[in-house]
């Protein structure tokens, strides 16, 4: 009988699998047959005998244990597990790492089957088992799907579960235009799940896997320009603006715009004059401007009648966003409030009255602007700062404290033009890409052991021309497993020993907020000349007279880690200096160096830590708000996510978006709801 589109939904309870069977179904998080038909091998094996094994190839072979020996190694901590296995046609050593338990399991004459990459080496095979099943069913030739387990269920049970439901394929909408789909001659949808679970070769199966992934790609970005779309035709919250109020609001900024602050306050302008709701992420170097940019678009929203909230990641930035907005609007009749945990609840209730009642126009805080207790009288704009910090249903969470307010974003973590294209779809992306006047670039130099003591010389030059340093360390305090400096230790070796002409402070995660202001306080004053920290001043310390400023460790920093607590100094007219002391091991430590040392250029930098580290663990994409893929990945497929991107916009006339929808809500269920956070 076929499969209905109704059918896909059904618990797989009604399927009659055991408990057992359901139980894993459930800690895999597979809930309805479409959920199980979304779980895609992550791996395929070549089922093999020994005799016909290639080295390098991932592969499965049956045989029976001829031995199972537990070894110890130079290691103290690691133990090996060597099972040898013969199938008739040679022998094989199985390798496992700290599962002593597996010679009881895997005793001689019993019948395995091992799965995972081969080698040959030393006149004999050897294999690294990504999984393995004991008395395994009969298998023919050919590909043999791998899944992700879990307790309570064998490969084979999997794979003969997938069996059960995959005639279920039939119902499954394909979300492409009909024309779209026969231009490109991609596998039809049911096609593709069959060869996808149950491979019959390797042209087929990889047919199968593009179908799959350029239709989930064009799913996710038709589903988000449908969604921009639907918002346009909203007139609910089009503010009004003239120059009469852009005069106004300019007149409380001690400086000129930069011409890329000026367009950039443009484009925002015509995001909050429009119908529809403001979905913009805005990206600059530290020091770029960004909050001078935000508070226009705040002042804009005043003026309409609306408050806005700043919400920052952590109290040392939002403390930092309250001093600057309070500094600009002095003169004016704006009241700028803070809100931050560890308050007393008598002043936090105040305050929140204040924010209901519309007393407060701009609220600045932390994670605390989302408690239940915070309630707005008319919330018109959002501003996230250092956004990729913030988990897309935290982000979700302040929105909702008004009627679909505007959204601005800020990240100094540059996001590659690569990556902002697809990965954020429709999103609108404005860049401040010129720095003020008078800024100079960070002299960055990398600092070898020997070279220090030299070092040392050209800070006490700078520090003794009323200049500032920070030093930066790792870690807080010493550890036995990391030889890495502790900032409560150098601090110490600064003050008596390096540096003793001169007043050194210290700051780090573990003290209070009271003693961690009191000492940024100082350093901000000039009471201290020198501060050691750990990395709570990469975001939202601004000290103009700081110049210097030395990284320990550099080696243990991700490249945009350093970019960040570059933009530390190099905010006021003395030339400033970044110095990295550290001796990397590792190839890709040295490349960090290099590249930080080459260029000033955020987005360079980006594109660089981007090839490095890849789109699935790049800042922010995690949070970024897209559901999981299920088959596509975004660092290995970009081609087709470009191209899938592209035809969105291309075809978007011909989509039927009540597929889409359909797709949308059977893929990813509400989580696609989050998209247009």
């Amino acid at each position: 009988m076929a499969a209905a589109p109704d059918d896909l939904n059904q618990p797989l309870e009604v399927l009659r699998f055991s408990e057992r069977i359901l139980g894993a179904f459930a800690r895999l998080k597979l809930k309805r047959v479409i959920d199980l038909l979304n779980h895609f091998p992550r791996n395929y094996n070549r089922r093999a005998t020994i005799a016909t094994l290639l080295s390098g190839m991932t592969a499965s072979v049956v045989g029976k244990v001829i031995s199972a020996t537990n070894k110890a190694t130079r290691h103290r901590r690691m133990k090996v597990t060597e099972v040898l296995v013969e199938d008739g046609t040679g022998t094989i050593k199985a390798v496992f790492f700290n599962q002593p338990w597996m010679s009881g399991k895997m005793v001689p004459g019993v019948r395995v089957r091992l799965s995972g990459p081969v080698e040959y080496g030393y006149h004999s095979w050897s294999i690294k088992p990504t999984s393995f099943e004991i008395n395994p069913p009969e298998l023919e030739p050919g590909l043999e799907a791998e899944y992700d387990l879990t307790e309570g269920i064998e490969s084979s049970e999997l794979a003969a579960a997938m069996e059960r439901v995959l005639h279920h394929a039939d119902a499954i909408p394909d979300p492409l235009p009909t024309e779209l789909a026969a231009k490109l001659r991609l596998m039809p949808v049911p096609a593709a799940y069959r060869e996808a679970h149950k491979p019959a070769n390797d042209r087929a199966l990889q047919a199968a896997l593009l179908a799959l992934k350029y239709r989930e790609f064009f799913l996710l970005q038709a589903g988000l320009r449908m969604r921009r779309r639907s918002e346009a035709q909203d007139t609910g919250m089009m503010f009004g603006v003239d120059d009469d109020l852009r005069a106004r609001a300019l007149k409380y900024f001690p400086f000129a715009m930069t011409g890329a602050q000026t367009r950039v306050c443009s484009e925002i302008e015509a995001d909050l004059t429009s119908p529809g709701r403001m979905h913009r992420l805005l990206q600059g170097d530290v020091g770029s401007g960004k909050t001078a940019v935000a508070l226009y678009a705040a002042l804009v929203a005043l003026d309409n009648g609306y408050q806005a909230a700043f919400m920052a990641p952590t109290e040392v930035l939002a403390r930092q966003h309250f001093r600057n907005l309070s500094e600009y609007l002095r003169k004016s009749k704006v009241r700028v409030d803070l809100l931050v945990g560890g308050m007393k609840k008598s002043e936090r209730d105040l305050l929140c009255a204040d924010l209901a009642t519309g007393k407060t126009h701009i609220i600045v805080g932390t994670h605390a602007l989302l408690e239940d207790y915070v309630k707005f009288k008319k919330l018109g704009l959002c501003v996230i700062d250092e956004q990729h910090k913030f988990g897309v249903s935290q982000r979700a969470a302040l929105r909702a404290k008004g009627n679909r307010p505007h959204i601005l974003a800020m990240s100094a973590t540059p996001i590659p033009r690569t990556l902002s294209m697809t990965l954020y779809g429709a999103l609108d992306v404005s860049v401040i890409d010129e720095l003020p006047p008078g800024r100079s670039p960070v002299v960055t130099e990398w600092i070898h052991r020997k070279r220090e003591q030299a070092c040392f010389e050209r800070i006490r030059k700078e520090l003794a021309d009323h200049g500032r340093a920070y030093f930066i360390y790792p870690l807080v305090n010493e550890s036995d497993v990391l030889e890495a400096k502790s900032a409560v230790e150098f601090a110490e070796k600064l003050k008596n020993e390096t540096f003793p002409e001169f007043r050194v402070g210290l700051v780090h995660g573990q003290m209070n907020a009271e003693d961690k202001d009191q000492a940024m306080n100082r350093f901000r004053r000039g009471e201290l000349d020198i501060l050691a920290a750990t990395v709570v001043v990469e975001v939202g310390v601004d000290v103009p007279e700081a110049n210097v400023m030395v990284i320990e460790n550099a080696e243990r920093f991700g490249l945009a880690q350093l970019h960040q607590l570059r933009g530390r100094v190099g905010r006021g007219k003395k030339q400033s200096y970044l110095f990295l002391f550290g001796d990397p091991h590792s190839e890709d430590a040295v490349k960090r160096l290099t590249v930080i040392c080459r260029t000033n250029d955020g987005f360079k930098i980006a594109e660089e830590d981007l090839k490095m580290r890849g789109f699935g663990d790049f800042a922010g994409t995690r949070q970024s708000g897209l559901p999981k893929l299920h088959v596509g990945d975004m660092e290995r497929d970009v081609e087709a996510l470009e191209r899938a991107r592209v035809d969105a916009s291309k075809w978007a006339a011909a989509i039927d978006e009540a597929v889409i929808r359909q797709c949308l809500e059977l893929h990813f269920g509400r989580k696609y709801r989050l998209l247009d956070v």
